[in-house]
């Protein structure tokens, strides 16, 4: 008779299990849509366009291999992109049009700081959260709006922590800023990154700005001399840095270059000579590290779609790494709670507990409900004519500004 109970409860367990398994799937797939957009505000057509065309390429790559191993959760990707030709009032428009679409977009990318500062606010309100272009401006205060990266300035600072443990003289070493005078270009210029400067012992001697479509920078880079810099640090990028290194070897100025997002595999595109030991702090994995997984795959899209090869820049794994991350957050919402549950209110709390999220070994992602931008990054030298990593991943100095702390 016991033997009879027992049999019959293990079998009602067992029902119990199964029934319960069953209305928890059905819990998860309740809501489940047919795809999900992800929103790009890119600048196509306009001063930035020669540097943001291989992040198009990726978002489009990394979609086609997240669809190809079975979508988010069964859910296709779509990407919708829109060009803002670099300029703030298109950009807000197109904005507007993606708020307006049925369905909206679960998550817009864009690379242009101005339009994020601009539409900052409009995403707070309508609750989609983006991936943004990092400027302290664009992230802080913390809304729906993520770094892709570290800050500008926080990726300075690590510039600094590597200038000041590699100096061997026993003078304080001299750096000088000659950067963009637009929002990314003067971003970089934080009084916190300043005061962080001086506690390490670094002096700043200058700092001067040009316009992205100047050429001659003879009268900024005269000025500059006159203070004896040891390096010049630029917040630019594509031709910016070009620029800067070219005007730096005419004038026979003895000065190290260094620069962070903008200086990049594309400068040495274009002339690789004038770049021979630059230095640059980056968060994704470079194209020179064959063995990187996350290469080997971006470099599988590129040859499979027969992109160019000067696509291989630090755009690229930008733009990929948006995609893994928008995935992980998903999954995540929909494993712990469904379907039911994806909405922009829960992107942004899912990526406020995003802790060390390596992205297929690309890069690293952690962020929280105070802190919008990741840390990890590492600097870079050029050697050779290839960047070659010169420390181990770690995290930057966190300089947000101390009211945001």
């Amino acid at each position: 008779m016991r033997r009879q109970f027992q049999a019959v409860f293990w079998v009602a367990a067992l029902i119990a299990m199964i029934f319960g398994a069953g209305l928890s799937m059905a819990g998860a797939q309740e809501g489940k849509p047919e795809k999900l957009i992800y929103g790009s505000i890119p600048d196509m057509t306009g001063p930035y366009a020669a540097i943001v065309g291989p992040a198009y390429a990726a978002f489009q790559d990394a979609a086609e291999y997240v669809n190809s191993t079975g979508g988010i959760r069964g859910v296709p990707v779509e990407i919708a992109v829109r060009d803002s030709a670099g300029k703030v009032d298109v950009g807000v428009n197109v904005y507007m049009q993606f708020r307006e679409m049925k369905p909206r977009p679960a998550m817009i990318y864009g690379v242009v700081s101005g339009i994020g500062e601009a539409i900052k606010e409009r995403l707070n309100e309508d609750k989609i959260p983006a991936m943004w272009v990092c400027s302290t401006e664009v992230i802080y205060p913390p809304m729906y709006t993520f770094g892709a990266y570290p800050t500008y300035a926080d990726l300075c600072g690590m510039f600094i922590d590597w200038l000041k443990d590699n100096w061997k003289e026993q003078r304080a070493p001299r750096i000088a800023f000659l950067t963009w005078d637009t929002t990314y270009g003067k971003s970089v210029l934080q009084p916190e990154l300043m005061e962080y400067a001086k506690s390490k012992g670094v002096e700043v001697v200058a700092t001067e700005l040009y316009g992205v479509r100047d050429v001659d920078l003879t009268s900024q880079l005269t000025r500059i001399k006159a203070k004896n810099p040891d390096w010049i640090f630029t917040n630019t990028a594509g031709s910016g840095p070009v620029q800067v290194a070219k005007g730096v070897s005419e004038m026979g100025l003895k000065v190290g270059i260094a620069g962070s997002i903008g200086l990049d595999d594309s400068c040495l595109y274009i002339d690789k000579d004038v770049f021979e030991g630059a230095v640059t702090v980056h968060p994704f994995a470079n194209w020179s590290e064959k063995d990187n997984k996350g290469i080997q795959l971006m470099n599988s899209y590129i040859e499979k779609n027969k992109r160019k090869p000067t696509y291989r820049t630090i755009m690229y794994p930008m733009g990929f790494t948006g995609m893994l991350v928008f995935k992980e957050a998903v999954e995540r919402i929909v494993d712990k709670q469904g379907w039911s549950k994806v909405d922009g209110p829960s992107i942004k709390a899912e990526l406020e507990k995003m802790t060390d999220f390596n992205a297929n070994d690309i890069a690293v992602f952690s962020y929280t409900a105070a802190r919008h931008s990741p840390l990890k990054a590492r600097v870079f030298q050029v050697k050779g004519g290839k960047w070659v990593p010169v420390s181990e991943l770690k995290d930057c100095p966190d300089l947000r500004p101390a009211k945001f702390k």
